[in-house]
């Protein structure tokens, strides 16, 4: 018996899950973001698409205060929005946020396109807040921000934090052992 609990208490133990991924985007080199404009983001994650612009730090005195330097995720001025999409499940989605004088409108959806999770700053105005901000939920696929009034609304400082997985070859080996253990006390019977 005593065998049999320390078989099962090792198989337990090498039981484990992957570590949730994070991904750290600021646009300022190839791995963080700063290609995204022109190509997706391939990570050890998934995939990371972006719509909108990438574009130098603005003269915004708040975003800079909070931490944002080099390049930063901005709405495309064409439409006024931008996005990022995954392959992936993400948890969670961090940034701080800057804007001259409209709005600031953010939201993550799932795959079924179901809002998550949301954030409304109704002035960017000089003296507003610049974040941080999370927005977080089970399984967002997207994130889409916009400021309707054709403003600056930048994104910067980025981190994604994803869904933890099952490593195959642990699942595998617990598999094994509860055969093992099977089989051994079939031989006993």
């Amino acid at each position: 018996m005593k065998k049999i609990l320390l078989s099962a208490i090792a198989t337990f133990a090498m039981l484990s899950s992957a570590n949730a991924g994070v991904i750290f985007l600021d646009a300022d080199s190839l791995t963080t973001g700063s290609d995204l404009e022109n190509n997706p983001l391939l990570t050890a994650e998934g995939t990371i698409t972006y719509l909108g612009e990438v574009r130098q730090t603005s003269s915004d005195p708040e975003l800079v205060a909070a931490g944002s330097l080099g390049n930063v995720f901005d709405i495309d001025n064409g439409n006024d929005s931008a996005s990022f999409s995954f392959d992936f499940d993400v948890t969670s989605f961090s940034f701080i946020y800057g804007g001259n004088s409209g709005v600031f409108d953010i939201v993550a959806r799932d795959a079924l396109n179901n809002i998550v999770d949301s954030f409304f700053q109704a002035s960017t105005s000089g003296g507003e807040p610049a974040g941080p901000v999370t927005l977080s939920g089970i399984g967002i696929r997207s994130i889409f921000w916009q400021d309707p009034g054709n403003n600056f609304a930048a994104i910067d400082n980025v981190t994604i934090r994803t869904t933890s997985v099952p490593e195959p070859a642990p699942l595998a080996l617990l598999g094994l052992g509860l055969l093992g253990l099977g089989l051994s006390r079939k031989r006993r019977a």
